[in-house]
C-alpha cells in the first residue's frame, strides 16, 4: 500500500502536465535558446534539482523530467523528441538510465554532459527516506546494495566513456559543495551574483527504516 504522500504527488504530476506543456511552448519567446545542448546524467537523489535550477539561472533553457514528470517514452524515441524540443539543458528522467547517454553523443556531437555524484552512503540514506512509501520503495538490504551497485557502475561507466573527450563531461558533487566555479567554468559562463541552488534536501521520515536498511546510525 502506496503512502498517501505519493497519491497526492501523482495528482501533482498530473497537473504539473499540463504547466509543462504550456512552459516548453513559451519558453522560446523569453530565452534564447543555446548553441548546444547540455545533459544532466547524475542518478537520482544526486542534486538533479539543484542543477536545474543553476542551468536556469543561467539562462538556459532548462527542463526537468522531460516530457512531464512521468516522463514516458515518446513515440518516436527519446532522440527524435530531443531534436524537436525547445529545450536545451535536459536533467532527471529518463537521462539517468543506464546507457542513453551514449546515444545522446552518438546524435549531439556539440553537446556537454554533467554527471552528478555523492557518496554512496549519503546516496543511500536519501533514495531510501525518498521513496519510502512509493513502488520504488526499498525493503531490504539486499535491495539497496543492487541499488548503489549499479549506481556505482554506471557512474564509473560514465566517466570511462568520456575518458578520451573529458571536456566534453564535468563531474558534479554538490554535496561536497561543487557551485558556481566549477558549473561556470565547464560552460563558458560569468558566475552569476546569485547563490548556488540547494534545491529538494530531503527530510528524514523515518530512521528506524533508515537504520535497518541501510545499516546508518543517524
Amino acid at each position: 500500500m502506496y503512502s498517501i504522500r505519493w497519491y497526492i504527488l501523482l495528482v501533482l504530476f498530473h497537473y504539473y502536465k499540463y504547466y509543462h506543456h504550456l512552459r516548453h511552448f513559451f519558453i522560446q519567446f523569453y530565452k534564447k535558446k543555446n548553441k548546444y545542448k547540455i545533459f544532466c546524467i547524475g542518478y537520482p537523489k544526486t542534486g538533479n534539482t539543484s542543477i536545474c535550477e543553476a542551468l536556469n539561472i543561467l539562462s538556459y533553457r532548462a527542463v526537468q523530467w522531460l516530457k512531464g514528470a512521468l516522463s514516458k517514452e515518446p513515440n518516436e524515441g527519446w532522440i527524435e523528441y530531443i531534436k524537436k524540443c525547445n529545450y536545451d539543458a535536459f536533467v532527471d528522467n529518463p537521462f539517468g538510465r543506464r546507457d542513453l547517454y551514449k546515444e545522446i553523443d552518438k546524435a549531439f556531437p556539440d553537446s556537454k554532459f554533467i554527471l552528478t555524484i555523492r557518496d554512496k552512503s549519503s546516496f543511500a540514506r536519501s533514495y531510501v527516506n525518498c521513496f519510502k512509501g512509493s513502488p520504488w520503495e526499498v525493503k531490504n538490504q539486499k535491495e539497496l546494495k543492487e541499488i548503489i551497485n549499479f549506481y556505482d557502475n554506471r557512474n564509473k561507466e560514465v566517466i570511462k566513456y568520456f575518458k578520451n573527450n573529458s571536456s566534453k563531461l564535468l563531474v558534479m558533487d554538490i554535496k561536497a559543495d561543487d557551485g558556481w566555479i566549477k558549473l561556470c567554468r565547464f560552460l563558458g559562463n560569468s558566475i552569476p551574483k546569485k547563490s548556488f541552488p540547494h534545491k529538494n534536501k530531503g527530510r528524514y521520515k523515518n530512521k528506524y527504516i533508515l537504520e535497518k536498511v541501510c545499516n546508518i546510525n543517524l
